[in-house]
């Protein structure tokens, strides 16, 4: 997906000022920071996200100067993956190991999300 968006992202692409690329935001997890019961599939997904991050960043904010970042929160409740995995029983799990002593939520997401593609956030 990043590979088709680079033509009208990096700078002067179509509709791209050429003093300045755009912006490529991934959205992850920290699943993949320790071993968890029966989820390597999603571990190794969000590991690989983590480096193609990185690797973009590296390359395409050289080369075209476009600004890779990514977010990669911990729990977030009221989502599927949460219930899948048992809401309750890690909710009361995450109380002793959370700095917050709870579940994030969808909200702070977004607000991470649009700090980072504001002119704050560059």
């Amino acid at each position: 997906m990043c590979h088709e968006g680079l033509n009208y992202i990096k700078k002067g692409g179509p509709r791209r000022s050429s003093t300045s690329g755009g912006l490529i935001l991934n959205i992850s997890a920290t699943l993949h920071y320790t071993a968890s019961w029966y989820q390597i599939h999603v571990a190794v997904a969000k590991a690989t996200i983590d480096a193609v991050i990185r690797n973009l960043a590296l390359e395409w904010g050289t080369d075209y100067d476009i600004m890779v970042n990514g977010i990669a929160q911990g729990s977030i409740g009221d989502t599927a993956g949460m219930h899948k995995l048992g809401l309750e029983e890690i909710t009361n799990k995450i109380r002793e190991y959370m700095p917050l002593y709870k579940l994030g939520e969808k909200y702070d997401i977004a607000m991470a999300a649009l700090y980072l593609a504001s002119d704050t956030g560059w």
